[in-house]
């Protein structure tokens, strides 16, 4: 650790004499996993050391080590934090530390642990929602063509890591789930299967930005200060160029319980859309960005689909319930937004 601190730049580090480590955010990442690590020092604590830290490191072997390898999802993510980061207007944690090495990869960073960290089981509350997308649209309108900037070419561009293998997969995912989401859900799966091309087309042909690509509740952390408004996004392993949207939808379908959302969707689109428009941007007109909107709402319904297909329909404990949550709240959205009206 003490390596570690003073290869990225941690100076005066006094002799760490333990280390104490505890796993947090159990069954909370699906691509690594996040320890809290404090540390004792043989002498005084000084300025600007840190006295405890957060570790995330890959998953062990299995499915989520093979999508987390298949997606580089911390060759991504480390990427992002040296190279795009100081650019992104948004509060992010500090980084300590980082190795891509090919048998382990690693991430130091700061640890945000004082910080509220909301059950994405339990949900959002609306008005956290609005506050979050007024957020993440600050990062939208800095990157807005972000196809054409040379500097983020290595970021995927349209990534549809959650489309992968739906067709084979949404057979199984419907068994088990169409009771559960019900039977209009059911179809518009099945619509949306018959016409995968067609929806990675348009989105193929919509303005180009980055986005956060896995934007929802266990990613964000809120100030636990009431008078500061203060949101802090972490886990950046899905970063991609893409549509805009999939993060409001992401975020709004899956993180915001039905019961809190409904009704309240379009308000959830017009904080977004305004906040782009008070960041600078001021080329998208608002009936696009609807339809984007319903567009990003149709691509997100691949989201459970492929987790299913991760974790297997056996899981249990809570990565069973939020699968069961995900699923249920994504599908029920897409139905409220009418977004199976956008396909053929």
């Amino acid at each position: 650790m003490a390596e570690a601190l003073r290869a990225g730049g941690t100076v005066d580090l006094p002799t760490i004499s333990a280390v104490h480590r505890e796993v947090i955010g159990a069954e909370r990442g699906f691509l690594s996993q996040t320890l809290r690590v404090a540390l004792d020092y043989a002498g005084p604590p000084r300025p600007g050391v840190p006295a405890s830290v957060v570790v995330k490191i890959e998953p062990e072997q299995g499915n989520l080590r093979n999508a987390e390898r298949d997606t580089k999802a911390f060759d991504r993510e480390i990427r992002f934090y040296g190279e795009v980061a100081g650019r992104v207007p948004m509060r992010l944690p500090r980084v300590y530390y980082t190795d891509a090495a090919a048998d382990g990869k690693v991430l130091i960073m700061e640890d945000l642990c004082a910080y509220q960290c909301i059950d994405q089981l339990h949900g959002l509350r609306h008005e956290q929602v609005i506050a979050t997308v007024r957020e993440v649209a600050k990062l939208h309108a800095a990157f807005w063509h972000a196809d054409a900037r040379a500097e983020l070419a290595w970021i995927p561009l349209h990534d549809h890591f959650f489309e992968e293998d739906f067709e084979e997969h949404w057979p199984a995912f419907a068994r088990s789930y169409e009771l559960r989401i019900g039977r209009e859900a059911v179809r518009l799966g099945e619509r949306v299967g018959q016409h995968l091309r067609w929806i990675e087309q348009r989105i193929s042909e919509r303005p180009v930005t980055l986005i956060h690509g896995d934007l929802r509740a266990d990613n964000l952390l809120f100030c636990p200060d009431q008078q500061r408004s203060e949101i802090i996004v972490l886990d950046w392993q899905l970063a991609t160029r893409s549509l805009a949207a999939i993060d409001v939808d992401r975020l709004m379908g899956d993180s915001e319980p039905a019961a809190e959302r409904r009704g309240h969707q379009l308000e959830v689109f017009t904080a977004w859309h305004e906040a782009l428009l008070c960041a600078g941007l001021s080329e998208y007109p608002f009936e696009e960005a609807l339809t984007d909107f319903r567009l990003g709402a149709l691509y997100c319904l691949f989201i459970p689909v492929r987790a299913f297909a991760l974790v297997g329909p056996e899981s249990g404990g809570r990565t069973g319930r939020l699968l069961d949550a995900i699923s249920e709240r994504l599908y029920a959205s897409a139905i409220e937004l009418d977004a199976g009206a956008l396909l053929p």
